[in-house]
């Protein structure tokens, strides 16, 4: 039998056909040979298999499994956590590539004494036009901050291989099962260890999984008992004209919440990187672009509730956000409150009231 590889790459696959070669040749050409790659197809009715057999036939590292469909990619996820021998465990989409010096970043990270690690990134279209990279702000570690927003996705990301399962393994859901993995990973008390340099490429395409997800959950900004009142406000705050007040108020809470987050021991900045925070989340805050974009009027019986979509799994954690977000983004709500029409202080006004 061969020794067990240092790294099992695992990577979900459903219909994806001569494509996943770009995916698989970008495992083969890693500078670090010590891998294993599981490419689990969940019920593939294409040519997927007959691609990745043949790359297995000329790599023998390739290993192929082919699964019953689950429809989603957590259950060929646990199926290749199963198969795994590595000691490290790391992940690759069928639709994303790796530098060649991907797997070689994450070991220096884990030979440091790093549990869990996460890379940078760029986001390229299927024709290869680079949409956006990863910015610093995106690798800074908080349980706060992987509490509010989506982190890393999973071809970023790579961990000692049996904590996965002891935080409870890969679930199904309608999207976001990655987040949901590192938020329990981190309630376990893990802590992301973050490499800046853009090890791998996503697509970024509307036909990914994060664009179909369904975004059940909302933090109410605002309750109105009249329908003309409530989209006022909602012309109000999407006009512009307060755009400008936003910015200070997200630079000065988010100034303040990093401040704060940084004098604790879970706060981790990108390995190797000793520069300032503020200049970056300057740059973030005054960023052109569209403030509200997910700002969402909802009719509930008699009332409109004027509410931001969130990216949360389930309901416990949109709780979660709700109460964060009070505490970390409380100039940018009370600015809200005040531009839609009502007194930040009051609860029972004739025009609505906060929430």
């Amino acid at each position: 039998m061969t020794p067990a590889p240092c790294f099992s790459v695992i990577c979900p696959t459903y219909n994806r056909s001569r494509a996943i070669t770009r995916t698989l040749d970008s495992v083969r050409a890693q500078s670090f040979p010590g891998w294993e790659l599981l490419v689990i197809s969940d019920g593939s009715t294409d040519d997927t298999d007959e691609w990745v057999r043949a790359a297995a036939a000329e790599e023998p590292r390739i290993r192929f499994v082919r699964a019953p469909r689950h429809g989603h990619p957590s259950g060929p996820r646990m199926i290749g956590l199963a198969e795994a021998r590595g000691e490290f465990a790391a992940y690759i989409d069928h639709d994303d590539e790796w530098r060649a010096d991907h797997l070689r970043v994450l070991l220096g990270a884990f030979e440091a004494g790093a549990d869990l690690v996460a890379t940078g990134c760029e986001r390229r279209t299927a024709t290869g036009e680079v949409t956006s990279r990863s910015d610093l702000l995106e690798v800074v570690w908080h349980p706060e901050i992987q509490l509010l927003g989506p982190m890393f996705e999973p071809s970023r990301v790579a961990h000692r291989r049996p904590l996965a399962e002891e935080a409870g393994g890969w679930r199904a859901g309608d999207g976001l099962e990655d987040w949901d993995l590192w938020l329990r990973m981190a309630g376990l008390g893990l802590r992301f260890t973050t490499v800046h340099a853009h090890t791998a490429t996503l697509l970024d395409d509307s036909s990914t999984r994060r664009h179909r997800t369904v975004r059940r959950h909302r933090l109410p900004l605002a309750v109105f008992d009249d329908a003309r009142r409530a989209h006022a406000a909602l012309r109000r705050l999407r006009g512009g004209e307060h755009d400008e007040e936003f910015r200070h108020a997200y630079l000065a809470d988010t100034v303040e919440w990093y401040e704060r987050m940084a004098t604790t021991p879970e706060f981790v900045l990108p390995t190797g990187w000793r520069g300032e925070l503020r200049p970056e989340i300057t740059r973030r805050g005054t960023a052109s672009g569209e403030l509200w974009p997910d700002l969402v009027l909802v009719p509930e019986r008699d009332r409109f509730v004027l509410a931001q979509l969130l990216w949360c799994a389930t309901a416990d954690h949109a709780r979660y956000v709700t109460s964060l977000s009070a505490r970390v983004q409380r100039r940018q709500l009370t600015l809200a409150a005040e531009v839609a029409g009502l007194e930040s202080d009051t609860f029972g006004n004739r025009a609505g009231r906060v929430l």
